[in-house]
């Protein structure tokens, strides 16, 4: 599963950054939120922000703990590089397997991009719901959780992943 996420928009729409007026510190903190995630939940992660009015000439890519940062370049949003992103990964991939591609963001209109190029659209309440549902069944796995079953498949399909598979096997 490929996750991409608009890190400012999260950032921006999460309560755990309201507070935060360091924007270079919510960056970091949203850093290693994902990274957990990905190290939990096994998710490539590509973690986007945008560059849009800085002065780098050129898109910077990072890995950081077992994720993909990057930084847009001058005049390009987050936006126009997670569509491009999309458009790629997607090429000459067969429909049923587009749900490996999710896009992080509350913004509307890039929402609806995505879907129409055939990604899953991931609203923040809900990463951030399965963000802090992963990384607490993760701590309780590595941490001696007492005597509660183990985290089965089902438990990780979001309910859209859930409802999509129900109606696979309705056959609609």
């Amino acid at each position: 599963m490929l996750l991409i996420v608009d890190g400012y928009n999260i950032i921006g729409a999460w309560p755990e950054f309201a507070k935060t007026v360091d924007l270079a510190q919510s960056r970091d903190r949203l850093i290693h939120m994902l990274a957990d995630y990905a190290g939990f939940s096994g998710a490539k992660i590509i973690l986007v922000f945008d560059g849009y009015g800085s002065d780098k000439k050129s898109v910077t890519l990072e890995e950081q703990f077992g994720i993909q940062v990057v930084y847009t370049r001058q005049h390009e949003t987050a936006d126009h590089y997670i569509e491009r992103t999309v458009d790629q990964f997607l090429e000459g991939m067969p429909k049923f397997a587009r749900a490996d591609v999710r896009v992080a963001t509350n913004d509307a209109l890039e929402q609806s991009v995505v879907l129409s190029r055939g990604a899953i659209r991931l609203p923040a309440a809900e990463l951030r719901r399965e963000v802090l549902s992963v990384r607490g069944a993760g701590r309780e796995r590595h941490g001696g959780g007492g005597t509660r079953r183990p985290m089965t498949f089902e438990d990780r399909l979001t309910d859209a992943q859930k409802e999509r598979l129900e109606r696979m096997r309705r056959g609609e």
